[in-house]
């Protein structure tokens, strides 16, 4: 089969004697094929007409350089001593190429595909996870809501009944007063006191606690419960607000009570809600 005609380019040896024959030296021609990267004496020549006055171009070469123009010196002979390729040789070359691009593509995408269903999967754990802990958040928060009502009725009961006893204890010290009082005007003998209940008499310890529970009413009327200790400073409750209100409130928090009326200023989120007098609940107010 017959090969197509190119129109051939000069060689490097061609291009470097048409350089020296217009006066440049060896050294200079050579530096400018290699800067115009061989594309010809005419460009050679521009490139060395604009650089004339540098004189560095005549040194000679480094070993370094000598061999990496060798190196294109053998290239581009390599170069021109390649046959021309026929149109039917393109088209097979083309088309190998062409499969050979298309499996790399088929290769990209089912490794994207496969990077997709693993994050994919992922997420999904990761939710789950997250679904989980959430329950198991709210599982101890109602658990922990529970203990702390049960110890307030068991409070509650306690107070109830040493008011009661103090009341029973009020009237029969009255009873006494009046008999003794009757007696005394009859001339008798004023009847034997009795000793006062030990309950009345002893005051109530003071309850020691370790939780208090916050209710936060947010601008929307929409509540946030939540047991912290006693210890903790003002500025967790104010956490807690930022990261669990859902109103579509942002920014600062700031915080009062309604009753007795208290807006709470930047020195008092660094305090305890002991002692704040939060213990051993309380009710809060987002302001806006």
């Amino acid at each position: 089969m017959q090969r197509q005609t190119e129109l051939a380019m000069p060689t490097t040896d061609q291009m470097q004697a048409a350089l020296m024959d217009m006066g440049f030296g060896a050294n200079r021609a050579v530096r400018a094929l290699r800067a115009t990267d061989y594309k010809g004496a005419e460009a050679a020549m521009e490139w060395l007409l604009s650089r004339a006055e540098d004189a560095s171009l005549d040194e000679d070469f480094t070993e370094e350089e000598g061999r990496e123009i060798q190196a294109e010196v053998d290239k581009a002979k390599a170069e021109e001593n390649k046959v021309p390729l026929t149109a039917e040789e393109k088209a097979e070359k083309l088309a190998k190429l062409e499969e050979k691009r298309l499996a790399n593509r088929a290769k990209r995408e089912q490794k994207e595909k496969e990077e997709a269903k693993e994050k994919e999967k992922a997420r999904l754990e990761s939710g789950k996870d997250m679904g989980e802990i959430r329950q198991a958040l709210a599982e101890q928060e109602i658990r922990k809501l529970a203990v702390l009502r049960r110890q307030e009725k068991e409070d509650d009961k306690k107070a109830r009944a040493r008011v009661v006893a103090q009341i029973e204890a009020d009237k029969a010290a009255r009873r006494l007063e009046k008999e003794a009082a009757k007696a005394e005007k009859e001339g008798r003998a004023p009847p034997p006191t009795a000793a006062a209940p030990a309950a009345a008499a002893a005051p109530a310890a003071k309850k020691e606690y370790t939780e208090t529970r916050v209710q936060v009413r947010l601008p929307s009327g929409a509540p946030l419960v939540h047991a912290f200790g006693v210890k903790e400073p003002l500025s967790a409750v104010r956490l807690f607000v930022q990261m669990n209100r859902q109103d579509g409130g942002a920014g600062e928090v700031r915080l009062m009570t309604s009753f007795p009326k208290k807006v709470f200023v930047e020195e008092d989120f660094e305090n305890t809600l002991e002692n704040l007098g939060l213990v051993p609940s309380a009710v809060l107010i987002v302001t806006k």
